[in-house]
């Protein structure tokens, strides 16, 4: 019995790693987040680079990046705005402190970072000038609330900017990783149009896309 018994606990054990793993994709926590918040940075930037090209950044206003992550992307908009105050909104403890650190420098001026949900966003009714999602509204669990309130606070005119990489559509990505389902550039615009935006378009590159909507 105890081979049986040991063999049991053992891949009890290694199930439970791989659930915190996978887990970790959507909401860093522990050693292990902070080992993939490096990691993605890494293996996101040259997404980040090409969707930088496509936007066409505020010199002021308000700037929210959901999801930020390490707060790379933060840094980056903070960089090519020459005044808009750039706030990253983050669902993991983890993902929060790391952007605080990467955006040291303009913390309490030029930037502000917060741990929340996209779900309710800490901003009054068209509060905001842009809104940038890398690599997040995958794992967006109530995507349509999410999209509704990012409308509810731009400003009529403001920009809504999703970008990810759909990956091997020959891969079920939603079984690796139980947390995330994938949309479609042309899903993402029909979340978008339901929630009153207009103006959509869609770039794309191999199996990365980037759709931008303006809020009516």
């Amino acid at each position: 019995m105890l081979p049986g018994f040991f063999f049991g606990i053992r891949a009890a054990f290694f199930k439970e790693q791989q659930m915190s793993f996978t887990d970790n994709f959507g909401n860093p926590k522990g050693l292990l987040g902070k080992l993939m918040l490096v990691t993605m940075e890494k293996e996101h930037l040259p997404m980040a680079k090409w969707a930088f090209t496509l936007m066409n950044i505020p010199q002021s206003g308000k700037i929210c990046d959901i999801g930020c992550g390490g707060g790379y992307n933060v840094h980056r908009l903070l960089e090519k705005s020459a005044g808009a105050k750039v706030y990253g909104i983050d669902i993991s403890e983890e993902s929060v402190k790391k952007a605080k650190k990467i955006n040291r420098a303009e913390l309490g001026s030029r930037c502000e970072i917060l741990q929340g949900s996209a779900e309710c966003l800490p901003f009054a009714d068209g509060e905001l000038d842009m809104v940038t999602a890398f690599e997040t509204v995958f794992f967006w669990k109530n995507i349509k609330i999410c999209f509704a309130e990012v409308r509810r606070t731009l400003k009529a005119g403001g920009k809504f900017i999703v970008i990810n990489n759909y990956g091997d559509p020959k891969i079920d990505w939603e079984k690796k990783v139980p947390c995330m389902t994938r949309h479609t550039a042309q899903e993402i615009k029909s979340l978008m149009q339901s929630a009153g935006f207009d103006c959509i378009s869609i770039s794309e590159k191999g199996t990365l896309f980037c759709v931008t909507g303006v809020a009516k």
